[in-house]
């Protein structure tokens, strides 16, 4: 980035030679800085008046550019830290170059927007709208106005141990801790594994969020590799004698972004594992209960070693932000604090709300149109997508689609993006720079139609058939 590629003004709708505003300008090249390997997860960016003024603008369009960066989820911004970059391990939500939607739920900017696991239905909002009117008559709302336990109400928790439940699988609700989300568990857990020395085992591809908070926690994340049943074991008994490992991560269904369910041998072999080196689990189930037959979960396999993190968000409705946290035993207390000094305690309305869906069947009535609508729109993609290029499951609000040479995964989705369909490609959910499976992510409940998603992703198979393009920027 030049000095002389900008002109000075005193106010943020100063213009770059090529028109676009400054602020994003700077955001797009501080992006080509990030993927480039210029600034790696975890380095900082310099602070926004340094660069302020090598730049010779004003700080507040820097900060505007910062802002933008930390829209796309390259950045995450800490008054203590500075800003510090993720390489693009959180989803952008609300990039102002690149997604706007109006009132009416269309495309202002243009972009169908397929990154997000959003509701495939409304049946959420028809739901909460008829719980709104009913929930002032439950004998708990009084309790929405006070202050609650870190860990939740026992109602909650209960509430909680039945949404977790499965086939053999009964947790107890004093292990149990509620939090704002999955990703809020995921804190926790790594909170709790604090003072521990040692890296994080995971898929070479893996959930973003980990990833997010992998600076944050500064801890070292290593990828091992998979195949169609999962986490491979001799891979992982390779790296637990070889490294201090504090814990091993995995998604054991529909894994995000690959669409892998974990076997039951494969389960058992990662158990198997932990057990002999004395690793600690971290078993991401966000996505179980789409599944209509489940295998053991791994907490009920191990539950000494296993923190078990579940959430309404994915399957019901991200603005629910409700998760549960399954400890080993006797571990609540200290997932709990993680919460009291992040967020005090969970929400108490959204906290009733949720405990009465899951209590009167509403969860289970929503879950079932999700998988109905999801089902739909798996089909559909197989009908527009090369079905050889895919990884699909009825039930998941995705696909994985591999992108065959000369196609690279990045390449892919900026041309798809530029033809106006979002997609995440592999870098996204990368552990590392070593060579990966080239592939995007095509999240099919985020389209607000079946007709919308329809049109996106005809583009994106006429994308597949062409081939791949320089696009225009500044040199």
């Amino acid at each position: 980035m030049k000095a002389d590629d900008y002109q000075t003004k005193t106010d943020d709708s100063i213009q770059t030679k090529g028109r676009q505003a400054t602020y994003l300008e700077v955001s797009r090249n501080l992006e080509e800085q990030v993927r480039s390997g210029q600034y790696p997860p975890g380095s900082r960016l310099p602070p926004q008046r340094d660069l302020a003024v090598e730049l010779g603008i004003n700080v507040s369009t820097v900060s505007r550019a910062y802002k933008e960066l930390q829209a796309r989820g390259l950045i995450v911004a800490s008054k203590r830290r500075g800003s510090i970059v993720t390489g693009g391990a959180m989803p952008a939500v609300g990039a102002a170059a690149q997604r706007s939607a109006d009132a009416s739920g269309a495309e202002a900017s243009g972009v169908i927007d397929l990154t997000v696991n959003r509701p495939a239905t409304g049946e959420f909002l028809a739901q909460l709208a008829r719980t709104m009117a009913s929930i002032s008559r439950d004998p708990r709302f009084a309790e929405t106005q006070e202050y609650q336990p870190p860990q939740g109400a026992e109602w909650a928790r209960a509430a909680g141990a039945q949404w977790i439940a499965a086939p053999g699988f009964t947790p107890s609700p004093d292990n149990l801790v509620v939090t704002s989300g999955a990703q809020h568990g995921l804190y926790a857990v790594l909170s709790s594994l604090m003072g521990h020395e040692g890296v994080i085992l995971s898929d070479k591809l893996t959930y973003y969020g980990l990833k997010a908070l992998a600076p944050v926690f500064q801890f070292e994340l290593v990828g091992i590799p998979s195949d169609a049943e999962g986490l491979l074991p001799d891979q992982l008994e390779d790296a637990c004698r070889r490294m201090p490992v504090k814990a091993i991560f995995t998604v054991p269904n529909l894994q995000n972004p690959s669409v892998v369910t974990m076997s039951l041998e494969r389960r058992l072999a990662l158990v198997e594992i932990a057990r002999r080196h004395h690793v600690a689990i971290i078993e991401d189930d966000v996505y179980g209960p789409l599944l209509r037959k489940r295998l053991p979960t791994i907490a009920s396999l191990c539950p000494e070693l296993t923190f078990h993190v579940a959430s309404t968000s994915k399957v019901l409705a991200p603005g629910l932000r409700i998760g549960y946290l399954l400890t080993p035993p006797h571990g609540a207390a200290l997932a709990a604090e993680a919460v009291r000094t992040t967020a005090w305690m969970p929400a108490p309305l959204t906290t009733l709300i949720t405990t009465r869906w899951i209590e009167d069947g509403t969860a289970h009535l929503i879950l079932e149109a999700q998988r109905a609508e999801l089902q739909a729109r798996q089909e559909l993609a197989l009908e527009i997508l090369p079905r050889e290029l895919l990884n699909s499951d009825p039930a998941c609000m995705f696909v994985w689609l591999r992108v065959p040479a000369p196609w690279r995964s990045d390449d892919f989705a900026a041309n798809a993006l530029a033809r106006g369909v979002n997609t995440m490609p592999a870098a996204a959910f990368a552990v590392d720079r070593s060579t990966l499976e080239h592939g995007v992510r095509i999240n099919l409940a985020c389209a607000t139609s079946r007709e919308q998603l329809a049109r996106a992703l005809k583009v994106l198979a006429r994308t597949l058939q062409d081939r791949p393009r320089a696009l225009f920027g500044t040199i």
